[in-house]
């Protein structure tokens, strides 16, 4: 990524370090080690160590919507309260957005039916309306998390790892050995699997987010 930049271009990139992504920190580190240029590169340094270190105690499951509970002999998830609400509002605003929608098609289906006088801008608005429709659908997404998710639990505990989920909209809990921990990359999705249940997906293109999937599959297998 940085082999083909000058010296100067490093520096200024280094300048520019906190605006960087993870991955792109770590090769501008790379790329410092390689050349062995004298520069002050502790700041960069800095970052990168507070990342891994919030990789370690998985604080990046936030992003998945979940949080840990770290134990000494426990690991705990379960879903963030944050998450909970973002997923109702959701489900709100996609529904308000459907009923919308609806208005619109059945607007257009009476100047259809009844034969009324078409008045364009009118016209334009219930086809506006109408296209609502779709995007309402879309947003019922947050209706599904919130229901595979109610009362979820993924916890490990001597060596063995109990997740709460519902399956077909049933809350079921399943109890396997901690070997049975698994992840599978399908293109640019990354599952964390217990046996032959998905506990939940992360973009495998995202470097902090396989990264954090690997050292929570690391500790229910430990």
């Amino acid at each position: 990524m940085y082999s083909e930049k000058t010296n100067k271009e490093l520096v200024e990139f280094l300048e520019q370090a906190h605006m960087l992504t993870f991955e792109s920190q770590l090769n501008l580190n790379d790329e410092f080690n390689t050349r062995k240029l004298p520069v002050d590169k502790s700041g960069l340094e800095a970052l990168i160590s507070e990342k891994l270190e919030r990789i370690k105690n998985l604080e990046y499951l936030k992003d998945f919507g979940f949080v840990a509970e770290l134990q000494e002999d426990r690991v705990v998830i379960t879903r963030t309260t944050r998450a909970k609400l973002l997923d109702i509002f959701a489900v709100v605003v996609g529904l308000l957005v459907f009923l919308a929608g609806v208005y619109g098609v059945a607007s257009l289906v009476s100047i259809v039916v009844n034969g009324e006088d078409i008045n364009v801008f009118t016209l334009a608005i219930d086809f506006a309306m109408a296209s609502l429709l779709f995007t309402g659908f879309r947003f019922f997404s947050g209706l599904k998390r919130l229901l595979d998710f109610s009362g979820f639990q993924l916890s490990h505990t001597q060596g063995l790892v109990t997740l709460k989920k519902r399956m077909d909209l049933k809350l079921e809990e399943i109890q396997k050995a901690a070997s049975d921990i698994a992840l599978v990359t399908d293109g640019d999705v990354m599952s964390i699997m217990l046996g032959k249940h998905t506990i939940f997906k992360s973009n495998a293109e995202n470097l902090i987010q396989r990264m954090t999937l690997e050292e929570l599959a690391n500790r229910l297998k430990s």
